[in-house]
C-alpha cells in the first residue's frame, strides 16, 4: 500500500480527494470547532440587554412605505447576526460575513441554533458548495437590512468608479437622510457601550459620581484604498469627457464618503456645509496621508484620584466620521453619549486639535451645556494675557487682578522659550494664584458669576495699596506699587464685580493650568486615550485599524463592525480588571486569612481614655453599675 492509499482511520475520507477529508474542504482548509451553548446564551442576552433590536425594529417601521405587498420571511435576524459577529470578536477572528456564514452553518449547537432562530445546516458533502452559497445569501442579506437602516452614506459599492460617477453621487446626496441616518449609527454603538459599562459591578461603576472622559480621533482604513481629491474632481471628470473609450480609463475609487487623514503635519476642522478640500501633496511623501474614516473615541478617566484605578479604562462612548470634518461636533456627541451612563457630566480632556482650535460655539458652549468643563493645553499665541474685563486680566483660563506681575503673568511663555525652567515655572505658577479672584457667588442662571479682589473678603491672598483697611496678620503676596494700573476699574474699587462667564469660557478649565494638579490630571488623561487607541488598533485583537479584517464595505458597515470590536475590548477590560482585584486580594491574605488591620502604639500598650481603649492583653475593668438616683440625691431617674 502506497503512502497515498494509507487507511488514517475516520470517516470522511475518500481516495478521490487525496490525503483531505470531505470535513477540510468543506471548511476550505479550517476547523469549525463548535462554540459552547452557553457562551451562546451568554451572547445573545448582552443582545438583548442593548435593546438595539427594539431600536431596529422600530427605524424599520418608521422607513415602511405606506403600503407594501409583502414578502418572504427572512431566514436570517439581526439577533443573530449581531450575537455572532459578537462571538467572532470574543475569539479574535476577522469579522468577514463568511466567518458568520460558517458560524451558522458549522459552530452551532442544536440548542444555539434553535435559541437563534436558524434551521439545521446541511451537512452533507455532497452539494455543499450550493448550501454555502445559500447560507451566505441570506447572511448578507440580513446584515445589510441592518446596515440599510443606518447608512449615512448609501452608494453602489460593487465595482470601481470613474471621476464622474463620484461627482454624480456627491451630487445627489440627501444632506436629511444623512443626518437622520448618522444619529442611528451613534445610537447603535452608544447602547453596545453602555451596556458593556452596565456589565461591572456597581461599586466600580459608581466609583465616582462623575464621568469624567479623554477623547480623541483614530485612523481606520477603507476596504479600497484608491481615494480622490475634490481640489480635482472637476477637471479629472472634464478629461474624462473626451475619452472616447471608457474602458480604457483606470479603475478609480469606490468609496465616495471617505477622506484623507494626515499622519503629520496640521489639521483642519471644516464645520457644516464646508467642503473638505484636504490632499496629499504633489511632493510629499505618501505615508503622510492615508485614505479613510475616522473613529472618535472617548474613554473614561479620573480626575479625583487619576492614576488610581478605580475603574477599569472603557470606551463609553464612540462615533465615526470623514476625515477633518467636524471635529469639534463629534466631541460634542461624545459627551452627549457618555451621559446615558447616569452619571454627572464632569471633565472632558483632549489634545489641541479640540478646546484650542475649535471655535467657542462649536464645542466649548455646548460641552458647557451639557455640564463638561474643559482640560487641556493651549496654543501658544493664547499664553498670557488675553485681556479682560472691569480691569481684570483673563490668564490661562484664569481671572486675575490687574496688578499681577509680569513674569507671573508670562510664565508659560518664558517655560516654552527657554527663559526659565520647570522648577522656577511652578513656583510662578503657584505663586500666580494667590492673585487670582476669588468666587463670591457661583454662576447664576444666565452664566454670570460675581468675583472679588483676592486682597478682600475672609480669606484673602494678597496685600494691596488700593485696599489699605485690610488688616490681616497672614503673610501674604504683596502687590507692588509698580504694578497698579492705571485706571482704578471696578474690580480695584467695588467690593465685588459680576462678570459673564462666556467672555472667559474658551479658555475655562477644571484646573488651574500648569499646575501640579493639571498635569497630573493631563498626563493620566492623554495616556488612558491613547493606550486605548494603542490597543484597539493594528496588532491587537480588535485591530480596528487593518479593514484586511472587516471587507465589508461602507461607511455604515464599518461603524458596525467597530462597535462590536470595542463591545468586545470592553468587555475584556472588565474581566482583566476584576480578575486583577481578585489576585490583589489574595495577596494580601495571610495563610489564607483577611489581614488584620494595624493597632496603633497607644492603643495596643495603654488605656486611651479618648476611645476608651484597653490593650488586647489588658481585661477591661468593669464599670459600676448607674445608680437609679442621680449624683444629688434627688428622686430616682425615671425610665
Amino acid at each position: 500500500m502506497s503512502a497515498g492509499d494509507i487507511d488514517y482511520g475516520f470517516t470522511g475520507y475518500s481516495p478521490d480527494l487525496g490525503g483531505m477529508t470531505e470535513a477540510e474542504i468543506m471548511g476550505r482548509g479550517r476547523i469549525h470547532d463548535l462554540i459552547d451553548h452557553q457562551t451562546v446564551v451568554l451572547t445573545e442576552g448582552r443582545v438583548r440587554k442593548t435593546r438595539v433590536l427594539e431600536r431596529l425594529q422600530a427605524w424599520r417601521d418608521e422607513d415602511a412605505l405606506a403600503f407594501s405587498i409583502g414578502g418572504r420571511p427572512s431566514l436570517i435576524s439581526e439577533r443573530a447576526v449581531i450575537t455572532a459577529m459578537l462571538l467572532l470578536a470574543k475569539e479574535g477572528s476577522a469579522m468577514f460575513l463568511t466567518n458568520v456564514r460558517d458560524l451558522f452553518m458549522f459552530r452551532l449547537s442544536d440548542a444555539s441554533r434553535e435559541l437563534l432562530g436558524l434551521e439545521k445546516s446541511t451537512e452533507a458533502f455532497v452539494g455543499h458548495v450550493g448550501e454555502k452559497k445559500r447560507w451566505y445569501a441570506n447572511t448578507s442579506r440580513a446584515f445589510h437590512r441592518m446596515t440599510d437602516l443606518m447608512d449615512p452614506f448609501p452608494q453602489e459599492r460593487r465595482h470601481s468608479k470613474t471621476y464622474t460617477e463620484i461627482q454624480a453621487i456627491l451630487r445627489a446626496h440627501d444632506v436629511e437622510l444623512e443626518a437622520k441616518r448618522k444619529a442611528r449609527l451613534d445610537e447603535f454603538t452608544k447602547l453596545f457601550l453602555v451596556m458593556t459599562y452596565n456589565e461591572q459591578p456597581r461599586n466600580i461603576r459608581r466609583a465616582s459620581k462623575k464621568i469624567d472622559l479623554s477623547f480623541d480621533q483614530t485612523y481606520i482604513g477603507t476596504p479600497t484604498v484608491k481615494g480622490y481629491s475634490k481640489k480635482d474632481l472637476a477637471k479629472r471628470v472634464a478629461d474624462e469627457s473626451k475619452v472616447k473609450d471608457m474602458k480604457t480609463l483606470k479603475p478609480g475609487p469606490v468609496d465616495a464618503y471617505a477622506g484623507w487623514h494626515v499622519t503629520t503635519g496640521p489639521r483642519t476642522d471644516v464645520g457644516k456645509g464646508q467642503t473638505d478640500f484636504t490632499e496629499p501633496g504633489r511632493k510629499a511623501d505618501s505615508a503622510e496621508y492615508r485614505w479613510g474614516w475616522e473613529v472618535n473615541i472617548a474613554v473614561r478617566v479620573d480626575s479625583e484620584a487619576p492614576g488610581q484605578k478605580r475603574f477599569p479604562a472603557l470606551a463609553v462612548a464612540a462615533t465615526m466620521s470623514l476625515p477633518n470634518v467636524r471635529v469639534a461636533e463629534e466631541a460634542v456627541s461624545l459627551m452627549r453619549a457618555a451621559l446615558a451612563l447616569g452619571l454627572e457630566a464632569g471633565v472632558g480632556d483632549a489634545d489641541k486639535q479640540y478646546w484650542a482650535n475649535s471655535l467657542a460655539e462649536r464645542l466649548h458652549e455646548p460641552a458647557f451645556n451639557l455640564g463638561f468643563t474643559p482640560s487641556t493645553d493651549y496654543r501658544t499665541d493664547r499664553l498670557g494675557n488675553q485681556g479682560g474685563d472691569h480691569g481684570a486680566l483673563y490668564i490661562e483660563g484664569g481671572t486675575y487682578c490687574p496688578a499681577t506681575p509680569a513674569p507671573l503673568q508670562n510664565a508659560t511663555k518664558d517655560l516654552l522659550g527657554a527663559v526659565i525652567d520647570t522648577e522656577t515655572y511652578r513656583a510662578r505658577i503657584a505663586g500666580r494664584t494667590a492673585f487670582k479672584l476669588h468666587v463670591k457667588e457661583k454662576p447664576d442662571a444666565k452664566g454670570r458669576t460675581v468675583l472679588r479682589c483676592p486682597a478682600l473678603g475672609p480669606s484673602p491672598t494678597v496685600t494691596c495699596p488700593l485696599r489699605e483697611l485690610l488688616k490681616t496678620r497672614k503673610v501674604l503676596e504683596g502687590v507692588d506699587s509698580e504694578d497698579l494700573p492705571d485706571f482704578a476699574d471696578k474690580i480695584c474699587t467695588q467690593h465685588s464685580v459680576s462678570f459673564d462667564t462666556a467672555d472667559n469660557r474658551r479658555t475655562a478649565q477644571a484646573f488651574d493650568y500648569g499646575t501640579k494638579e493639571w498635569d497630573k490630571f493631563h498626563t493620566h488623561a492623554r495616556n488612558s486615550i491613547e493606550s486605548l487607541n494603542n490597543q484597539v488598533k493594528s496588532g491587537g485583537t480588535e485591530d480596528i485599524e487593518s479593514a484586511s479584517r472587516r471587507r465589508v464595505r461602507g461607511f455604515g458597515a464599518a461603524q458596525i463592525i467597530v462597535t462590536m470590536l470595542l463591545t468586545n475590548f470592553n468587555l475584556r477590560k472588565i474581566a482583566a480588571f476584576i480578575s486583577d482585584k481578585i489576585k490583589d486580594d489574595a495577596k494580601k491574605q495571610v495563610n489564607g486569612e483577611p489581614p488584620v488591620a494595624l493597632v496603633r502604639r497607644r492603643d495596643r500598650e495603654f488605656h486611651n481614655p479618648y476611645t476608651d481603649t484597653y490593650p488586647p492583653d489588658v481585661k477591661r475593668p468593669t464599670k459600676p453599675k448607674r445608680s437609679d438616683s442621680d449624683e444629688t440625691g434627688g428622686p430616682p431617674r425615671r425610665t
